[in-house]
């Protein structure tokens, strides 16, 4: 153990790891403080409606999530039909929306004014809704079609390595397609579905802006009131603990469903999958069914923002937008190149002691499991803590008075996003490492090479595409965080998300669009990317 430890990688890697870990640590912490009078005022009030609306919310959202990505996946998978290729790509597009966006526009187009509820009522010749998507059913409909792609893109690399001479075995042994779909194919696919559902799950549950919109009380909006209306750390706290444990146990409920089951490739004549042409009203009847997702959940929102924003233009001074650009960008920019050093170090200190390191760096990486408001609440206790004794420490020995030198900087929103995001950098690295085999280290290290040479002449040239690739995406992601961003945010500081927020908050969703046109844009880069990337692989192999 000890000499493990004499190996500045492995120490460096456990000790990333473990910064990340203690305000995880800090947020389980609160289960164990007595309760104040606020938690009891939370218990017999708001406390059962929190757990209700935000379990309802998951469990549909989970359910209609599966149906739509694998229903897609398996078509799209299984047959060729016009323009599939394309449809394919376009399926994938709605994760470029924040499903915040998403809710400002369907709330605002089947709103009282808006458009469809208007050729309802000219309709119908009355004056009701037609859909109230201030509840949890518009929630629901927003997750679903904002976060289907994490379920489709995994069930669609399972279909495609599925092996052709499975489907051949269920033809012969008499089974349709509807029962090679539920039989044959699903079971295969379990784990990627699961997987992807899994992401959703987490997702709806650390959602800030949907709920906060539309009115819904949920645990993520319920920890911002109780910290900031109610001014109740622990209480909030207590909050965060609970739906935190609630995520540990979706990951572990996940993790143990597929413990003893088996999903190898047992076939000695193993065969690409070959797709079926379909034409005539079956090829019609399968482009509806991929493009309903993609109108519901990128285009239609798309096109309404753009119109929107054709309209806004005027309200805003290009000087003020390019400063929330700039620091937007700057911050995101900033976080994703300091989750990707940190992730470098941690992997290498995997791969020069995988045994030792592993434990601390699986932990570190189940941080993008963790909400945005509970991430922030376990930073600001450990760095409030900071503050004070930086203060009494200065004041004592320089009689000068540090203030709010790390919680009410940039300091303490740099390390949310590294805590939220450093699992994401931790995979793509992971990802672009294992291609090199570790003889080429070993052969660098006969020749003399350092493990810091090896780093930076080996590992990071050879796999600077994948290195870059997983910035991108980490970018993105920071790009569109809006719960810690809201919290921890210093004074006067803004971003494209925030500013969407406070503007649709005060019912100025035609000034909100243009920053929610910019993330957009920027969020379809690497998925332009990696589409371009998998149609490499599927070109090669």
């Amino acid at each position: 153990m000890f000499r493990s430890l004499q190996n500045g990688w492995v120490l460096f890697a456990i000790l990333f790891s473990l910064i990340v870990i203690v305000p995880i640590a800090t947020v389980g912490s609160f289960v164990f403080i007595n309760e104040g009078d606020t938690w009891l005022h939370l218990k017999e009030t708001v406390l059962l409606n929190y757990i209700t609306n935000s379990l309802v919310i998951a469990l549909c959202v989970f359910i209609f999530s599966v149906i739509i990505g694998t229903m897609t996946a398996w078509i799209i998978s299984m047959f060729n039909f016009p323009c599939c290729k394309y449809i394919d790509w376009f399926l994938i597009l709605p994760l470029a929306i924040p499903s915040y966006a998403l809710c400002y526009v369907y709330s605002e187009t089947f709103g009282f004014n808006g458009f469809f509820s208007q050729m309802f009522q000219w309709l119908t010749n009355s004056n009701s809704y037609l859909v109230n998507f201030y509840s949890i059913e518009g929630a629901i409909f927003i997750f679903t079609f904002s976060l289907y792609p994490y379920v489709y893109i995994l069930a669609r690399q399972s279909f495609i390595s599925q092996s052709a001479s499975y489907i051949e075995i269920s033809k012969i042994s008499g089974h349709n397609l509807v029962k090679i779909f539920f039989k044959n194919s699903i079971p295969y696919a379990r784990p990627a579905i699961i997987g992807g559902a899994t992401l959703v799950i987490m997702e709806t549950l650390a959602d800030y802006g949907v709920a906060d919109y539309l009115g819904i009380d949920t645990f993520t909006k319920g920890i911002y009131r109780t910290w900031f209306n109610l001014g109740d750390i622990n209480s909030a706290g207590k909050l965060s603990s609970i739906l935190l444990l609630t995520v540990f146990f979706v990951i572990f409920i996940e993790r143990t469903s597929r413990r003893k089951a088996k999903y190898n490739k047992n076939i000695r004549n193993d065969r690409p999958l070959i797709k079926r042409n379909l034409s005539g009203f079956n090829a019609y009847l399968a482009i509806t069914l991929c493009l309903i997702p993609v109108f519901l959940g990128f285009l239609i929102p798309l096109i309404t923002l753009i119109s929107w924003c054709f309209k806004s233009i005027s309200y805003w001074d290009l000087y003020s937008f390019i400063k929330i650009i700039f620091s937007s960008f700057s911050i995101a920019f900033i976080a994703a190149i300091l989750c990707m050093a940190c992730a470098i170090i941690i992997v290498y200190g995997l791969r020069v002691n995988y045994k030792f390191v592993s434990p601390f760096a699986r932990i570190a990486s189940m941080g993008y499991s963790i909400p945005g408001a509970v991430a922030a609440i376990g930073i600001l206790i450990p760095i409030i803590w900071m503050d004070n004794n930086l203060n009494i420490f200065f004041s004592k020995y320089f009689n000068y008075s540090t203030g709010l030198l790390l919680s009410g900087s940039l300091a303490a929103l740099l390390f949310a996003y590294l805590i939220r995001f450093l699992a994401l950098s931790i995979q793509s690295v992971e990802n672009a490492f294992i291609r090199v085999p570790n003889s080429l280290d070993n052969a660098a290290k006969v020749l003399g090479a350092t493990n810091k040479n090896i780093l930076k002449n080996i590992l990071i040239k050879l796999n600077i595409n994948g290195i870059c690739l997983g910035i991108l995406v980490v970018f993105v992601d920071i790009l569109k965080e809006l719960p810690a961003t809201i919290i921890l945010r210093p004074y006067d500081f803004s971003t494209l998300a925030i500013k969407a927020h406070e503007l649709a908050m005060d019912e100025r969703l035609y000034e909100a669009s243009l920053p929610l046109i910019t993330i957009i844009f920027v969020c379809l880069c690497p998925l332009f990317v990696i589409n371009k990337i998998t149609t490499k692989y599927k070109r090669e192999n």
